[in-house]
């Protein structure tokens, strides 16, 4: 026999709003309800894709079953026991269960990390019918990230080791991963989900996509970053906020785009950004700037001259995790 545990908020973490879609639950790194506001379509269908989103419990149950809905792709599903990595299963593309038998049988943190590259809705989670059952209780400080690719990690080794996920880890985070492929534009929609959000540390990456789609100019670039920060700031007065320009980007760095910027003009920028509100009085936002966390030396670990390998995104995490520390007092 086996006893069935409610897929809800309590222990569903890293997800902005669950949808319920008849028997399965969805989560979303958008408010799902509002999602026709969240454009170009669903930041490109990237905000239904559960980067960083874990179910999170206590148990002492030996197996589970994780019931999901047949997908057309291969989804991957890191499984952690007391926050270190047990094991990464592979669910193949139109099976619906994911089964895990060996676990050990001492109470336990156990955590599901879900597949940051593709969609995975819910069905059921089914744990030993005599085992010890509670939610997670995370009261660690809940940090929410905003970027694109870079954040989501696509080629991270698995799941939990995103980046943002390693990161997290070390400084004994509660994760929130608003990384969303081919995004990061600064959408007002994004500032004002971050503003509503109840955080304890803010991390904001700028440029790379900005760059990447000629997004903006010397004359908006700025202003639009400003207008994202002060919409956040309308309720999270004196939260931390890490405002990173972009890591190392190849070609990017002295290359003008179309609309005549470079990473490295894009870098001061960003950085001039941090120095305009601490000028009137924001002493809790701080600057990182892209290439101490990744720099020209890493660029081996750019397979594609963009986005970090499962290597690259390793030192990601350290080096964020080292450069955070100081302003999580």
């Amino acid at each position: 026999m086996v006893k069935k545990i409610n897929l809800d908020e309590q222990i569903i973490h890293g997800a902005i709003s669950l949808e319920q879609k008849g028997e399965y639950v969805k989560p979303w790194r958008i408010h799902y309800k509002e999602k026709d506001f969240y454009t170009p379509n669903l930041l490109n269908g990237q905000a239904e894709v559960p980067a960083g989103v874990r179910i999170s419990l206590v148990s002492n149950t030996s197996k589970f079953k994780l019931d999901i809905a047949p997908s057309p792709l291969d989804l991957e599903f890191d499984i952690l026991i007391d926050n270190e990595l047990f094991r990464t299963f592979v669910v193949n593309a139109n099976e619906t269960c994911l089964e895990v038998s060996d676990l050990p049988n001492h109470i336990k943190r156990l955590d599901i990390y879900l597949s940051q590259r593709n969609k995975v809705e819910l069905q059921a989670l089914w744990i030993d019918e005599d085992a010890s059952f509670q939610p997670f209780n995370d009261a660690r400080k809940k940090w929410v990230t905003y970027g694109s690719s870079i954040t989501q990690c696509y080629l991270a080794e698995s799941p939990s080791q995103t980046w943002p996920a390693i990161t997290a880890k070390e400084l004994d985070l509660n994760l929130i991963c608003l990384g969303y492929s081919g995004e990061c534009q600064y959408e007002p929609m994004i500032a004002r989900m971050i503003r509503d959000t109840p955080v304890d540390f803010i991390h904001l990456n700028a440029s790379i996509n900005s760059y990447n789609a000629e997004t903006y100019n010397h004359r908006t670039f700025q202003a639009v970053v400003i207008g994202f920060i002060k919409i956040i700031r309308e309720k999270h007065k004196n939260v931390p906020i890490v405002l990173s320009s972009s890591i190392y980007g190849a070609h990017r760095e002295t290359t003008e785009n179309r609309v005549g910027f470079t990473l490295v003009q894009m870098r001061k920028e960003v950085e001039e950004v941090v120095k305009i509100f601490n000028k009137n009085g924001d002493d809790h936002i701080f600057y990182v700037n892209g290439l101490d966390i990744f720099g020209a030396e890493h660029g081996h670990l750019l397979p594609d001259n963009l986005h970090p390998n499962a290597e690259g995104y390793k030192i990601m995490g350290q080096n964020f995790a080292d450069a955070f520390k100081p302003y999580l007092n």
